[in-house]
């Protein structure tokens, strides 16, 4: 209150006034024009009075077709957070209670930094709640580390693909020793051998000497997926496809529906609804640090999604 005072302060004695913003309250509250922009065009421009329905329309654009309910039902519960709180990020995750079956395929959507990320490094034991309780396969997993995770078979692909995913400067080969390595020894022969065998197996454009920094996003992705155990319990996954072609997007989806075909939750974020909509089975809309909408795809539209996304759940 006291920032927009000021601000409508400055816009009397003369000043222009720019704001970015996701929130339609702020940009209600604050500004007297708004122009969308959505994928680098301009999708709409209007003045006072706003009308919301329209301004939603150019955000979160209609579905060519409503997606499809999932037939398989759900299993046992592989996930489970109660009353969870905890910092990091723009907002944090308060009050935060979610339950992910076996086989789901559950898509976290909001504005950056709503607690979507956070959501997953908590679920992957990468951060750690200040209170609430979280179990895998019930059990308690609350304070443990990502070592303890993972052993549960739980994997995390980060949206960060060479910052946290892969190591510059280390080849195929050299990630498959890291991971395989036990001890003092290193298992060089055997490395080669899985890395061209995955390199195979998972369409990798590059060869066992090739450097990580080297391919390009869409190889770098394929790589991680490779490095994945061959049958997780639980994949928690950033933005999977961000910069990928439409081949390398639906080449990784084909790969991860199998996953949940034969059984691992897979949980992933996105920024594109139509990406949401199009492959899991439920959404979490994620809004300032609270899960605010819990809901299955075919129970929902674009439409609802983006209200909720913008505070109007």
């Amino acid at each position: 209150k006291v920032l927009f005072d000021a601000l409508r302060k400055l816009a009397r004695q003369g000043m222009t006034i720019l704001l970015v913003s996701h929130k339609l309250e702020d940009v209600e509250a604050l500004c007297d024009r708004l122009t969308v922009l959505r994928q680098g065009r301009v999708a709409g421009e209007m003045g006072r009075p706003f009308d919301t329905e329209r301004l939603l329309g150019w955000m979160f654009p209609a579905m060519p077709a409503p997606p499809v309910c999932s037939v398989v039902e759900p299993g046992r519960i592989t996930l489970a957070m109660e009353g969870v709180l905890a910092s990091g990020g723009r907002a944090g995750l308060r009050d935060c209670s979610v339950v992910i079956r076996q086989g789901e395929v559950v898509g976290l959507v909001g504005l950056e930094g709503s607690g979507q990320g956070l959501f997953l490094r908590l679920a992957a034991g990468l951060s750690r709640p200040e209170k609430g309780k979280i179990r895998i396969q019930r059990k308690p997993m609350t304070g443990r580390d990502h070592h303890a995770f993972k052993g549960l078979g739980v994997h995390f692909l980060p949206a960060a693909r060479m910052e946290e995913g892969l190591i510059p400067g280390l080849s195929i080969t050299e990630h498959f020793a890291l991971q395989m390595g036990k001890g003092m020894m290193v298992p060089w022969r055997e490395a080669r051998e899985r890395a061209r065998e995955r390199i195979a197996r998972f369409r990798i454009v590059g060869n066992p000497a090739s450097k990580a920094e080297s391919l390009s996003g869409g190889n770098q992705q394929r790589l991680l997926l490779a490095l994945m155990p061959g049958e997780p319990l639980i994949l928690l996954l950033e933005h999977p496809t961000r910069g990928l072609d439409m081949e390398s997007f639906r080449w990784v989806w084909r790969q991860l529906l199998g996953l949940a075909g034969s059984g691992a939750s897979v949980v992933f974020s996105s920024a594109e609804l139509d990406e949401v909509l199009e492959v899991a089975d439920r959404v979490l809309v994620f809004f300032n640090g609270l899960v605010v909408r819990d809901v299955k795809t075919c129970d929902t539209t674009a439409g609802e999604l983006g209200e909720a996304i913008a505070g109007r759940s």
